[in-house]
């Protein structure tokens, strides 16, 4: 979407009102002048907030309806990931639920249990030596038992195993995942939509992104290829870090 004479260059985004560094700011993530109009109208006026709201499928015309919920978007964009609208992601805060605990309540993840629930005595038979209030912390959390089993007989601490075990990273990976520079909600997010970290390492290798950007990339929200073709473009792991940070704000309080 350009201007109405079809012109996306510098003068038509100042004549639309636009600074040389708002238009930057949104041209950096492939908005248009047109486009970064209908957003400022709709009270967003960051390209970088534009492209996370746009990262979780809202539009100008529906914006308004996410805030009114008090759904930011950093949050909106986790509620998209899980595959919630916003009628969903609504009930679901009303309900005191976060988008890690509204998908175990969907995926059928299993519910806290007391400690002398069947399951949680077979989850302590299976781990000796965990203390119950340990068990007790997962299955809280909404952790299958096998899954808390892979953490809690490994070389993990709970801890430190609790955020990637409630985010439902297969222990295996989250070493990997770890040592890239993602975090447990991150990570996470993959393994929703079912990638395996030696997989994602080998698709970010062969497209050619220095490992040290990788985990930036990744948090902003882009695939290797999508990384490559913005890095083509001059975007620089900088500005996907500071799209990461923002789209990381929603994770507060998950």
């Amino acid at each position: 979407m350009v201007t109405p004479s079809g012109r996306d260059d510098e003068s038509a985004w100042a004549e639309s009102g636009f600074t040389a560094e708002q238009a930057q700011a949104f041209r950096r993530w492939r908005i248009s002048v047109g486009q970064a109009a209908a957003w400022r109208q709709a009270g967003v006026d960051d390209g970088l907030r534009a492209a996370q709201w746009l990262t979780a499928g809202v539009t100008p015309d529906s914006v308004s309806k996410w805030r009114d919920a008090g759904i930011d978007a950093g949050q909106a964009v986790h509620w998209h990931e899980i595959g919630f609208g916003l009628g969903e992601a609504t009930d679901a805060l009303r309900r005191g639920l976060t988008p890690d605990t509204a998908f175990g309540s969907r995926s059928g993840r299993y519910p806290g249990s007391h400690p002398g629930s069947p399951v949680a005595m077979n989850v302590a038979r299976l781990n000796p030596g965990v203390p119950g209030d340990v068990i007790r912390r997962f299955l809280d959390a909404g952790v299958p038992p096998k899954l808390m089993h892979d953490y809690l007989s490994g070389s993990w601490e709970a801890g430190e195993a609790l955020p990637w075990a409630r985010a439902g990273v297969p222990a295996a990976d989250a070493v990997i995942w770890g040592a890239l520079g993602l975090t447990a909600p991150e990570a996470g997010r993959l393994a929703r939509k079912g990638a395996s970290a030696i997989e994602t390492v080998r698709e970010w290798w062969r497209a050619g992104i220095p490992f040290d950007e990788v985990a930036d990339w990744i948090g902003a929200g882009l695939t290797a290829q999508e990384a490559s073709d913005q890095r083509a473009r001059g975007v620089t792991a900088e500005q996907a870090a500071t799209l990461r940070a923002l789209r990381d704000s929603g994770d507060e309080g998950s």
